[in-house]
C-alpha cells in the first residue's frame, strides 16, 4: 500500500458516538491506523442508530457506524474490569493519539487522567471532546446535538422570522467537533515532531459549531451597531437595505433553485430575466431593500425553466444559481461521478453499499476504501498479536468478561 500522510500514526479511539468517531475517521482517511475501543456485546452507541439494512435493527448494519468507522479495527474492552483497563494502559503506551468523548472527569475516574497518561506515554496526544468543554460552569451539564444548536446561537438564527427557531438538518455540531479535534491533533503531532512532547486537547462541540456559522459577523454587528440578527428563513441574515441581494431559495418548473447575485456581475439577474428594472441604479444600490421585488421578478422567470436550464444559463454569465438536489440526484451527480466521490464497499453483514470517500484529495497519499469492522473483530489480532498474550490468556480474558 502507498504511504499515506499519517502512515505510522497509531490512534486509540476511546470515544462513543459521532464526534469522536468522525475525528478518528478523518485521521484514518489520512492514513493513520485506528483501533476503535468498544463496549463488549453492545459496542459503540452509533451501532444502534438507523438506518439499518432492510430496516431491521442490527449492530453490524447501522449506516452511521459503517460510515464513521470504515477502515478501523474493533477491540472490545470492559473498562470497568481491572484486566480491561490493564490492556488499555498497554495500548496507550504504544500509541500516538488517544481520542475520547467521556464527560469531563470520567478519565480521572478510570485512573487515566492527563497526569497519568503523561506517565504512560509522554509523547501521547490526547483529544477530549465534550459538548461544553472541560472547564466553565456548564462543563458538567448534559449535552446533545440539539443542545449545541440552541446554546451556540445557531438555532436562534435558523428558521422563519415569525416562527420558532429550528435545528438544521443532520448532526453538524458532532461533525464540527470531530473535525476540530482532528485538525488540533494534526497540529499537536507537528508540535511533537519538534519537541517530543504530546499534549491534551480540550474540544467543545458548542464552540466548534459557534466558530463556523459566521458568528463573528453577527457579534460584531451587535457590539458595534446594536443590530440584533434575526431569523430570515432561507435568506442570508443580512438586513441593511444597501446590502447585497440576499441568497434565498425560489421555486422553478421542476423543483427549487438557490438564487444569489454576483459581485462581479450585479446586472446578471437582469440579464437572465430580461427585466430592465433589475439593472436600474435604485435597485442595484439597495438590493437588500428591494429583495421582495427581485424575488418576484425572478419567480416569474423561473417558473418557465427547469433547474438544470437555470443553472446552465446562470453559470454562463457567472451568476451563482444552483439547483437543489435530492439524495438520489446527489448520488448520480456527474460531478461526483467524475471525481469518484462515492464508492461501493462490501461488508460481510451489510453487503455492498455506497460510501462517501474523502472531501480532501492528496495525490501522493490516496484514500483507501476499507470496510467497517464487526464488533470485536480484531480482538485476537490485537491482544495476542500486538500485545503478545497467549491463547490461554485470551480465553481467560473472554471468560472474565474483560473483552
Amino acid at each position: 500500500m502507498t504511504d499515506t500522510a499519517l502512515s505510522g500514526v497509531y490512534v486509540l479511539d476511546l470515544s462513543d458516538g459521532m464526534s469522536g468517531g468522525y475525528c478518528s475517521k478523518v485521521l484514518r482517511d489520512l492514513g493513520a491506523d485506528v483501533i476503535k475501543i468498544e463496549a463488549p456485546r453492545a459496542g459503540d452507541s452509533t451501532r444502534g442508530m438507523g438506518p439499518f439494512l432492510n430496516g431491521v435493527p442490527n449492530i453490524e448494519t447501522s449506516a452511521t457506524f459503517l460510515y464513521l468507522n470504515a477502515g478501523k479495527q474493533s477491540l472490545t474492552l470492559n473498562l470497568e474490569s481491572d484486566e480491561g483497563r490493564k490492556i488499555l494502559r498497554r495500548l496507550i503506551g504504544n500509541s500516538d493519539v488517544l481520542v475520547e468523548s467521556f464527560k469531563p472527569g470520567m478519565m480521572d475516574a478510570l485512573g487515566l487522567g492527563h497526569s497519568e497518561l503523561e506517565k504512560l506515554n509522554l509523547a501521547l496526544v490526547t483529544a477530549s471532546i465534550s459538548y461544553f468543554g472541560a472547564t466553565g460552569p456548564y462543563s458538567d451539564y448534559e449535552g446533545s446535538d440539539l443542545v449545541a444548536y440552541a446554546v451556540s446561537g445557531y438555532m436562534y438564527l435558523t428558521g422563519d422570522e415569525d416562527r420558532e427557531p429550528l435545528k438544521a438538518g443532520g448532526s453538524q455540531s458532532e461533525y464540527q467537533a470531530g473535525m476540530a479535534g482532528a485538525m488540533s491533533i494534526m497540529a499537536a503531532l507537528t508540535h511533537r515532531d519538534f519537541t517530543g512532547e504530546g499534549q491534551h486537547i480540550d474540544v467543545s462541540a458548542i464552540e466548534a459549531l459557534n466558530a463556523t456559522f459566521d458568528g463573528v459577523g453577527y457579534y460584531s454587528a451587535y457590539e458595534n451597531r446594536g443590530v440584533v440578527p434575526k431569523r430570515a428563513g432561507t435568506r442570508l441574515v443580512q438586513r441593511e437595505p444597501h446590502g447585497a441581494y440576499p441568497s434565498t431559495l425560489l421555486p422553478c418548473k421542476d423543483g427549487w433553485v438557490h438564487v444569489h447575485y454576483s459581485p462581479s456581475n450585479p446586472e446578471g439577474i437582469a440579464m437572465l430575466t430580461g427585466d430592465e428594472r433589475m439593472e436600474s441604479d435604485d435597485v442595484l444600490s439597495e438590493m437588500r431593500g428591494h429583495a421582495d421585488e427581485i424575488d418576484a421578478s425572478l419567480t416569474e422567470w423561473l417558473k418557465d425553466h427547469t433547474r438544470e436550464e437555470i443553472q446552465t444559463l446562470a453559470q454562463e454569465i457567472r451568476v451563482p444559481f444552483t439547483m437543489v438536489q435530492s439524495i438520489p440526484e446527489v448520488l448520480e451527480d456527474p460531478q461526483n461521478t467524475a471525481r469518484g466521490f462515492f464508492v461501493d464497499i462490501e461488508h460481510p453483514e451489510a453487503g455492498a453499499l455506497k460510501y462517501l470517500t474523502s472531501p480532501y484529495r492528496l495525490p501522493e497519499s490516496p484514500w483507501h476504501a476499507v470496510r467497517a469492522p464487526l464488533l470485536g473483530e480484531h480482538n485476537r489480532d490485537i491482544i495476542c498479536g500486538a500485545l503478545g498474550y497467549s491463547d490461554g490468556d485470551f480465553q481467560r480474558l473472554k471468560e472474565a468478561n474483560a473483552i
